[in-house]
Order: C-alpha cells, then structure tokens, then sequence
C-alpha cells in the first residue's frame, strides 16, 4: 500500500538523484518550502536552508516573508528573539534595527523611511592586523552614509505551502525561472512528510512481505519536455487516460517553463501469481525544477495528487515533504495506510543510500529502456547544478 513513496521516488526520488542530493547542496534554482499552516501572523521562524541561515516570518498584513538571517548592524540572529514590526518587517531583538521583507532595507518607520550608516570593513581581517601607516588602525571607512540592506528572497505562498526562490546568479536572485503549479482546490487534502525503474522492480514488487504472490508490475516512459515527439510518447492504449494526460500537458506545460520540466509516465498493474494481472492506475508526474515534483494518478477506483518538495538544509542533509489530495473515492484510512507503507519503505531505501556513493561516471547500457530513461533524465538535472562554484561566496556578509 505504500504507493505514495514508490511512485514519486519513481521520478526525483531515485536510487541516483538520492546520490547527488546526499553529496551536493543543489544550488541553482532551487525553493525552500514550509507549510503555510505553521506560520501564523506574527510567527518567526529561524530556519537553515542551502548551508545559510534565513529567518522567515508573516507580517502584520497576513503576507510570508523571508530574509537573511542576521542584522546588518551587529550581526544578532533575527530569527532568535526577533519579532514582527508594523505591516511587513521584522525587529532585530539586539539593539531593534528593522528590515522590510518586501525590499531587504533597513527601515526606520512604518512609512519606510531608509536607515542610513557609514559602512566600516576590518582592514586585514585573516590575520587582525592593524593598517601598516597607522599602527592600532584595524577598522576603516569603506562607505560614507550607505543604505542598509539585507538579502531578500522572492517568496509566495501556493498550494498551502510558503516557497522561497534562491539562485547562485545575481542576476536571476529576483527573477524566478519558474513557477509552482497551482493544483485544484476542489481536492481533499491530507499532509503527509515524509527515473529509476528498474530499482523499482527489484526492490518494491511486493505489496506485503507475507504476500509474496501479489505483486506489482510497472511500466514507465519519461522524456524531457523540451522533446518534440513528448505528445506522441505520451499517448495510451485506455482513451480516458491518455485524454487526462493530455489534459495536464496542456494545463502545466509552458513556453517559460519547458525547458526544466521532466516529464513521467507509470503504469502499475496487480499482477497474482505471477500470471494474472489487472490494471490499477496510471500516474502522470512532472519534475519541475531540481526539488519540486507532482504526480497525478488516475484510476478506475481512484483519484489522487501527490505533491512532493525536497529542501536541502545542508549537505548530506534534506529535509522531504509529501502533501495528498485525494477525491472522496478514496478514505482517510487507506491514505494513513499508506503513509505507514511509505515509511517502511523510505528507510529500506536509506540503508542502500548511506552505504553507496556517487558515480561520477556512469556506465549504461544504451539497448536497454531504462538505462535510456536514466541516462537521459541524468543530463536533463545536470543544469541544475550549474554555478555550484558561486555557492561559498557572501554566505558570512552581513549586507548584500
């Protein structure tokens, strides 16, 4: 029962990206997500996210928002004792230097007004040495009167999640590459936390350890969605089906947004005795981005979306978050049911991830289908790494 799991593994979850979120910290673009209903008006929270300290919070005005974590002044932790000041910014706890959330700016009344200071900078601040002119000289002026600012993260709440933007290049910090799907409301919804298809086979064809007769059979196509011919591979044999996909194509896929979608398609199948076979429901699924990924399951009993984010705290660190809507066809006890499949299945998983290691050269065997599969979706997330050298610069300054 513990579908949830197998299936979105099926797409971000795998046995290979496993191995490159445990290594790397995925650098660009990447989101931050937390659940809306944790964060009421007034709340502050401090969080770790990519290896940095961020402090999110929401406003007076009902509004999340993110920023840097530390004060621009003496560097104290907003998140650790700081709290929510007029409509949009929050108040160092130390001496109650504010910032705005919606600009990053140093504020010094509800109307906005700009906070102003001479910048000072340690004149070797490797070795604390003073200035070799002026002996005992260890601080100088670098700025006359400068605005005050600290980092700013593009930030949205969407689909009872908060999300935040990061990206490695200066130039798209503001500009997000993509957007989150907005899935339909009319969904019951339930929180659960929480491209390698042959690892699924192999690992997960049992239902239950003492049924061993009833097992699953899958079958799976992905392709990236920049791929001309994506229609024509996405067709099915059942006609609502392949109407349904086409369906979410249509609705999901964007010029804007193409180029960092990887598409799924998996059908899964009872099959009894090894023999006899029905089938169960095929799940349509869209990797959006490097941590973001949606999956959507029709079937002839059921209707289900499954949303799942990975967050990177730190390295070899990732925080997974699962979120279920489901139509009324299917009770709150099966979906528990899962759940507790699920972590079964999550930490027999863990104990091949932590004992492996990532190759950084990879050895397919281009005859087979699912080595095709992965090789393709391997060089697809590879853009997703793109500027990890950036990743290390400012992560100590206080302004930005």
């Amino acid at each position: 029962m513990s579908l949830v799991w197998w299936l979105i593994k099926s797409l971000i979850t795998s046995i290979d990206l496993i191995e490159l979120l445990y290594t790397l910290v995925l650098l660009i673009p990447l989101l931050l997500y937390y659940n809306s209903c944790d964060l009421k008006v007034g709340d502050v929270r401090s969080l770790s996210y990519c290896g940095r300290d961020v402090v999110l919070y929401r406003g007076k005005n009902g509004q999340p928002y993110l920023l840097s974590a530390y004060c621009a002044h003496m560097g104290a932790n907003l998140g650790i004792g700081g709290r929510v000041q007029y409509d949009t910014c929050i108040e160092c706890p130390f001496h109650g230097w504010t910032f705005d959330g919606e600009t990053g700016h140093c504020v010094l009344s509800k109307e906005g007004t700009k906070r102003v200071a001479d910048q000072y900078s340690y004149i070797d601040i490797q070795t604390c040495r003073s200035h070799p002119d002026t002996p005992g000289k260890y601080l100088e002026k670098v700025l006359d009167q400068n605005e005050i600012k600290i980092k700013k993260y593009v930030c949205k709440e969407v689909n009872g999640s908060i999300v935040a933007w990061y990206h490695s290049n200066d130039d798209l910090r503001e500009k997000p590459l993509y957007d989150p799907f907005i899935l339909e409301s009319e969904l019951k919804k339930e929180n659960m936390e929480g491209a390698d298809i042959r690892h699924f086979d192999y690992l997960h064809a049992s239902i239950l350890d003492y049924i061993p007769f009833v097992k699953f059979r899958w079958s799976m196509i992905t392709q990236c969605a920049t791929d001309s011919n994506l229609r024509e591979t996405m067709q099915h044999k059942h006609p609502q089906v392949q109407k349904y996909k086409f369906h979410l194509l249509d609705k999901y896929i964007t010029d804007k947004n193409r180029p960092y979608i990887n598409v799924i398609s998996l059908d899964c199948y009872l099959r009894f005795f090894g023999k006899h076979e029905i089938f169960l429901f095929n799940a349509t699924g869209f990797q959006l981005g490097p941590s973001l990924v949606y999956l959507f399951l029709l079937s002839p009993y059921f209707r289900a979306t499954f949303f799942q984010t990975v967050t990177p705290i730190e390295k070899f660190n990732q925080r997974v978050m699962h979120r279920i809507y489901t139509n009324h066809t299917l009770p709150y006890w099966l979906s528990a049911l899962a759940l507790m499949g699920e972590v079964k299945q999550l930490f027999s998983d863990m104990n091949i991830w932590n004992n492996k290691i990532f190759g950084a050269k990879l050895n397919y065997n281009m005859k087979m289908e699912a080595d095709k599969y992965l090789q393709s979706w391997r060089n697809w997330y590879a853009q997703f790494y793109e500027g990890c050298h950036e990743y290390e610069k400012n992560v100590e300054s206080l302004s930005w």
